[in-house]
């Protein structure tokens, strides 16, 4: 039996990454079980919505004979409307359910000493399940709203917006008042929280690069098949394995995703203990009633 991590504390970027993987090593069963179950028919319909679009795109580049959906670029631009359209839909599904079901697996960890109880998470996602809708729609607009209209905005909103899942789950405020009280959390701490972030995604883009490989190597083989063949059809180079491969690595792609969410869930506690001291004083208290 491991001794439960504890969250309540202050972490430097170090620890934050140990720990997160340390979390994931010793629970990735009930992790990975919740979070297929809650939020895996999101994850279908953003596959699915995906595999439509890339459809849409490539398949259009071939001649009409072989693609009868693309007969006028009314069609087209139809068929590119709803695959953009269920794609943005079924992302803020599986962002706010995703990020609901590990934020509530965590809490449980936490109250249960160290397990997780299933029964509670999922009756817990499915009470807040507008409010984890209205968190993930909300946290998408402002940060796109940022990079549309400048970069720099849209990295600042996001990196300020990364603990707004936890503080509403673990502070239980209202969806306003979880993004406002973000940006009051962060205040003099961005930096550290955005090399956090940083080191963290870097991470998870290098085992997703490792993930990819298969799709790459068959990539390549296509494309160089295509180039040496008199009259090779592009849209040949993104036939239903290329697909088929792309969508398995876009699975992988959302499951890791999984690292940076619980990352976020130790910033928050790390931020939150150097504002208000919470596991500090919960400790100081424990001590006292066992005296």
């Amino acid at each position: 039996m491991h001794e439960p991590i504890v969250f309540k504390k202050q972490r430097e970027l170090g620890a934050i990454l140990g720990d997160t993987f340390k979390f994931i090593r010793l629970q990735w069963k009930p992790l990975f079980s919740l979070v297929f179950r809650i939020a895996g028919p999101a994850l279908v319909i953003l596959v699915i919505a995906y595999v439509f679009y890339m459809q849409t795109m490539f398949g259009s580049i071939g001649a009409v004979e072989a693609n009868p959906l693309f007969y006028t670029s009314g069609q087209f631009g139809a068929s590119l409307i709803i695959a953009l359209v269920l794609i943005i839909i079924s992302g803020i599904l599986y962002y706010g359910l995703m990020y609901g079901t590990v934020m509530y697996a965590i809490k449980s960890y936490i109250n249960s000493g160290g397990i997780i109880d299933k029964k509670e998470v999922i009756s817990e996602v499915k009470k807040n399940f507008w409010g984890l809708m209205g968190v993930s729609f909300l946290t998408m607009i402002i940060t796109v709203f940022g990079f549309v209209f400048c970069v720099l905005p849209g990295i600042y909103f996001g990196v300020v917006l990364a603990s707004t899942y936890a503080i509403y789950v673990f502070e239980k405020r209202s969806v306003t008042d979880a993004i406002s009280y973000s940006f009051q959390l962060i205040k003099n701490e961005w930096w550290i929280t955005f090399a956090t972030l940083l080191v963290t995604v870097i991470l998870y883009y290098i085992i997703m690069m490792i993930a990819q490989i298969p799709q790459y190597i068959y990539f390549f083989i296509k494309m160089f098949t295509v180039a040496n063949t008199l009259g090779g059809d592009p849209s040949a180079m993104f036939d239903w394995g290329y697909i088929a491969l792309n969508a398995f690595a876009m699975i992988v792609q959302y499951l890791l995703y999984i690292i940076i969410v619980i990352a976020t869930g130790f910033i928050y506690f790390n931020l939150n203990e150097k504002k208000n001291f919470t596991g500090t004083i919960e400790t100081i208290e424990s001590i006292g009633q066992r005296e």
